[in-house]
């Protein structure tokens, strides 16, 4: 059986972030088809970078995990070698801004400026592990395909390096100000195919890299929704202290991917009292706002999850910087209403393909009204059932997403 491997900053059951977890559905669903590697760190905090795991090998519903150590981290180094990169970056990025980056990356595709800065700033970051770049360079034969994931970390942006030729890269683009350092020209130029999840994605990488962007495609990722078996609603409620009335955000609980979001809420209770919640599920990374309508869950079993999404009112995604978002699909994939921030181009095109079986809002008032529109009329929620899971069903399929994997796996 040929063997493929994947990188990815983190993985584990105890892991919740987007695309993390997306790699690990796609690894879990090669396993029949190829002796699947994990290449991975020994950490699950994006704030210390501690070491979480213990075990640098450990097996997972069939996938060969094997964890590295990173090295020390300085949390003021590396802000220090951010300064030192910010010139280059904003030159990039205003370039993109004036609407003529694409044109000039068509006729200079990989750019120099700054890179050796940005490389020391890649080498301090937390998840720089030399142990396994070195592990991939020794065992870069034994690979039919290398699949990083996600443009932002060392990782990706120096294992793509050590074989490019069978790289692929599921980059997980957004509009983030790193896309833009002169080091990604090289990266996403120069891997053998490049794995977007959304035509929004790949249309803004394109105004980024040009048309000299390595070849591509759509491959996106499937939805899984499905338990060995269900918890009642009576104990999610017992161990989370829930209300039968409230709305729910899950995924890491960060400033940057929630957002405004606790304090619109907040701000909406004060407008339209009620008995409603606010649910946050997941890895607290920021200070916690606490508040007798804000009720934190922390870290939660799969099943847990499900149970969760299924009784909640609303699903709500705050985030600006998506280049899928499964907290959507997930939601969608269980019949439920789903609002989205509009300030991501992938998420409002989610709901308008969708038939608005999700919804967008632009502003504070908009977010506020969108609630109150929703709470106040639950028959529409339920017409929305089905019409987003018919949207998943028709293009999330697990079938369609496998078969674009393994065919790209084979022509490399």
């Amino acid at each position: 059986m040929e063997k493929i491997c994947f990188l990815v900053c983190q993985y584990g059951k105890e892991v919740n972030g987007g695309a993390e977890y997306h790699c690990r559905m796609l690894a879990e669903r090669l396993v029949d088809d190829y002796d699947v590697d994990v290449l991975t760190s020994k950490t699950i905090n994006y704030s210390t970078f501690e070491p979480y795991y213990t075990n640098e090998k450990e097996s997972l519903n069939g996938v060969n995990i094997l964890r590295f150590d990173c090295e020390p981290y300085n949390a003021d180094v590396h802000q220090n070698w951010r300064k030192k990169t910010k010139f280059s970056r904003k030159i990039r990025r205003n370039l993109y801004r004036l609407g003529i980056l694409e044109t000039l990356s068509n006729i200079i595709p990989k750019w120099d400026l700054g890179i050796e800065n940005e490389e020391k700033l890649m080498k301090s970051h937390g998840f720089y592990s030399t142990s396994l770049l070195s592990y991939l360079e020794s065992h870069q034969k034994d690979y039919k395909a290398i699949i990083c994931f996600t443009y932002l970390y060392p990782h990706t942006v120096f294992g793509s390096r050590v074989a490019p030729n069978k790289t692929i890269l599921i980059p997980t683009v957004h509009n983030d100000s790193d896309i833009f350092r002169s080091i990604q020209t090289h990266v996403f130029t120069e891997v053998k195919h490049i794995g977007f999840n959304t035509i929004e994605e790949r249309d803004f990488s394109y105004k980024i890299f040009g048309n000299k962007m390595s070849n591509n495609s759509i491959i996106a990722v499937g939805v899984e929704t499905d338990t060995e078996h269900e918890i009642p609603f009576q104990q999610l409620k017992e161990k989370f202290h829930l209300s039968e009335n409230y709305i729910h955000y899950f995924g890491r609980v960060c400033v940057s991917k929630m957002e405004k979001l606790i304090p619109w809420f907040i701000n909406y209770k004060s407008k339209y009292p009620s008995d409603l919640k606010l649910v946050l599920t997941g890895r607290l990374f920021q200070e916690k706002i606490v508040h007798p309508d804000i009720i934190y869950t922390g870290f939660v079993t799969d099943e847990e999850k499900i149970g969760l999404i299924k009784n909640s009112r609303l699903i709500i995604n705050p985030s600006k910087n998506e280049s899928l978002s499964l907290l959507l699909l997930e939601a969608m994939n269980l019949g439920k209403t789903v609002l989205v921030n509009a300030k991501s181009d992938v998420m409002k095109a989610h709901a308008i393909r969708s038939d608005f079986a999700a919804e967008y809002y632009t502003n504070e008032t908009d977010f506020q009204n969108k609630i109150q529109k929703y709470i106040s009329q639950p028959n529409l929620i339920a017409l929305n059932k089905s019409k987003a899971m018919a949207y998943v069903e028709e293009n999330y399929n697990w079938q369609l997403i496998i078969n674009r994997l393994k065919n790209l796996i084979s022509s490399i």
